[in-house]
């Protein structure tokens, strides 16, 4: 299982028609920016089948940060070897809001 930190810059819902001529299939895939180095690396997740994506979904919003549990997942296709990052969970990342009013919710 790996970790990464990142800023979530775009999430899109594809489906995929099912070769076999059962119900299509969907996947949503997460494109997010690490910011924990100087580079800005851009890396696309890949969250696969309706149920899991109803688990996510609610955690995934456009310019947040979030931490995202991950595993690589590899197929053969022809003598080739394709890599996927596929979701474990979705950590989002809360900003604090803090009532001038009331210290009721501070952390401390």
């Amino acid at each position: 299982m790996y970790k990464i930190r990142g800023k979530i810059i775009d999430k899109q819902i594809e489906t995929i028609e099912n070769k076999k001529g059962g119900d299509p299939y969907e996947k949503m895939l997460i494109t997010i920016i690490e910011t924990e180095t100087d580079f800005e690396h851009k890396y696309q997740f890949e969250i696969f089948g309706t149920e899991k994506i109803a688990v996510h979904q609610p955690n995934i919003k456009l310019d947040s940060y979030a931490t995202i549990e991950f595993y690589i997942k590899s197929n053969e296709w022809k003598g080739k070897f394709f890599n996927t990052l596929n979701v474990k969970n979705i950590n989002l990342e809360e900003n604090l809001v803090i009532d001038n009013d009331t210290n009721e919710n501070l952390p401390f």
